[in-house]
């Protein structure tokens, strides 16, 4: 082995494997470790042969082959999908024009490129705990400096007044998603927000890739169709979660024609664009027959109430039904273990799978981060050994 160690920049200097794959990590060395069967309610991703894409959506990725499209296109997104996503943003109350889309490599990559896009050295972003690891990382990567704002429970809500009192001459952002990761809850007071926003010249970044995952009486709002907000913010989505395509890797985000511009200058220097049969399967999921995602989140539903149920029947346990995504949160509190300790617990001495909630962020202590998007005969035993290493405690 060569003794040579190669030399970072300084910018790489904090990173570190992603914490909420932690367990991921952890669940798949003790399985090949000892051959042992791990429920896997620790991946942000749908398990089973229930969750596929729709067939038309396979079709046109094939067809797209097929026909030869494995060129390069234009560096933000194929104009007729551009318009589709348009039409889609301009449906959530935010009018939008081909010109305000870019389509990306996934929500991540939207993330990523509209946080280093923006945040120059010495910048403050507001960062809702619990929230998103990633987004973490770039604001770190790019100078800037995470300002942590604590979500109330039970219903993980911003507090307002304490949200306007964290904003200063250095605020350049605000990061909030809806329904949340990694507790599923719809960020609610958009209009009181986007008037703190507007009055501390404090842009927002919205990512909405479970806006599809909304279950009743709620229902999915974006703060980019409030008064004032479609220029100030930048709305980020997924083909990932609605339409069943994580492996596809595309996404998109809305902001205003200047703000694309310079994202599309990034883009095109970077992964160039996102590949022309995979647009061309997301323009087939987007403006094809939308039954498909009907069907999904009415499973998820089911899904979530039969996971619900289950968490709230054991001692030390209590879990909030969210009001969307395909997460639970449950406090295990009760139990008298910090959510590591739970977590580890679950996968070494009983195989089951989740995401300590502090992964998330210090307001994310207490929890676990639970995934149902799963079939129910998983979700079944996967509740039934929780309950049993509950019981055993």
């Amino acid at each position: 082995m060569s003794d040579y160690q190669p030399r970072l920049s300084s910018r790489t200097s904090h990173f570190v494997l992603p914490k909420q794959w932690a367990s991921m990590r952890k669940a798949e060395a003790l399985e090949k470790e000892t051959g042992k069967k791990v429920i896997h309610f620790e991946k942000g991703d749908f398990q089973g042969d229930e969750f596929y894409p729709a067939k038309h959506i396979y079709e046109a990725a094939a067809n797209a082959v097929h026909e030869g499209h494995v060129r390069y296109v234009p560096g933000p997104g194929l104009p007729e999908l551009r318009d589709a996503i348009a039409e889609e943003a301009t449906k959530r109350g935010r009018p939008t024009k081909r010109e305000e889309v870019l389509v990306t490599m996934g929500a991540k990559h939207a993330l990523t490129q509209s946080l280093l896009t923006l945040v120059d050295q010495g910048d403050e972003v507001i960062f809702p705990n619990p929230g998103y690891p990633p987004d973490e990382f770039w604001i770190t990567y790019a100078g800037g400096k995470v300002v942590y704002a604590p979500l109330v429970e039970p219903n993980f809500g911003f507090d307002l007044e304490a949200l306007e009192g964290l904003m200063n001459e250095r605020t350049k952002l605000l990061i909030i998603n809806s329904p949340q990761r990694p507790n599923g809850m719809a960020v609610g007071h958009l209009a009181e927000i986007a008037e703190i926003c507007k009055r501390n010249n404090v842009m927002v970044l919205t990512d909405e890739i479970f806006s599809h995952m909304v279950y009743a009486p709620s229902v999915h709002t974006t703060i980019a169709a409030e008064p004032g907000m479609a220029d100030r913010s930048i709305l980020v989505d997924t083909f990932s979660k609605t339409y069943i395509m994580t492996g596809f890797r595309v996404g998109w985000c809305v902001a205003s024609e200047e703000m694309i511009t310079a994202m599309d200058i990034f883009q095109q220097n970077s992964v160039t664009n996102v590949p022309a049969f995979v647009q061309m399967a997301a323009l087939a999921a987007i403006t094809g027959p939308q039954e498909h995602v009907i069907e999904t989140t009415a499973r998820l539903q089911a899904k979530r109430d039969r996971m619900v149920a289950a968490l709230n029947t054991m001692d030390g346990i209590e879990c909030a039904a969210p009001d969307g995504s395909f997460y639970v949160f449950p406090d295990i509190r009760g139990t008298g273990m910090t959510a590591q300790q739970f977590a580890d617990y679950l996968i070494e001495d009983y195989g089951v799978g989740v995401v300590a909630g502090s992964a998330f962020g210090d307001r994310g202590e207490g929890h676990v981060r639970i995934t149902y998007a799963a079939p129910d005969s998983v979700i079944d035993e996967g509740m039934d050994r929780m309950a049993e290493a509950v019981r055993n405690l």
